[in-house]
């Protein structure tokens, strides 16, 4: 069973890729965060197994929570979500130490699929 960390500053967006990762078979989400800073604590007590970090939220966004998560934990597989994706978005984000940009109207099952692919390639 694969532990998932949600990050995102909305909690209907948490929510649905809590209900998303809950229906498929073999996912868990072990916990959720609600800016990057929370992330990086939350990452540290849970260790999951897949990270899922919006890129904009207070505080902290998902770029810095990256790169910080990526010092600690090399191993752990990192996703951004965002709603605004563009060429330049994503080449700074993998800078940061993201394996995968996903748009959120791209749709949850896109997401899961990688998700999945993304595991079993650790």
């Amino acid at each position: 069973m694969a532990s998932i960390l949600i990050v995102d500053d909305h909690p209907a967006i948490r929510r649905a890729l809590r209900l998303a990762f809950e229906r498929q078979p073999g996912f868990t989400v072990c916990g959720e965060a609600e800016d990057g800073f929370d992330a990086i604590g939350k990452a540290k007590k849970l260790a999951p197994d897949l990270i899922v970090l919006d890129l904009r939220m207070p505080v902290m966004d998902g770029l810095e929570a990256a790169r910080e998560i990526k010092k600690l934990f090399p191993q752990i597989p990192l996703m951004m979500l965002t709603c605004y994706h563009s060429s330049a978005a994503e080449k700074e984000a993998r800078a940061s130490g993201i394996t995968a940009v996903f748009s959120k109207p791209d749709g949850m099952q896109n997401l899961i699929w990688q998700a999945r692919a993304m595991l079993m390639a650790c």
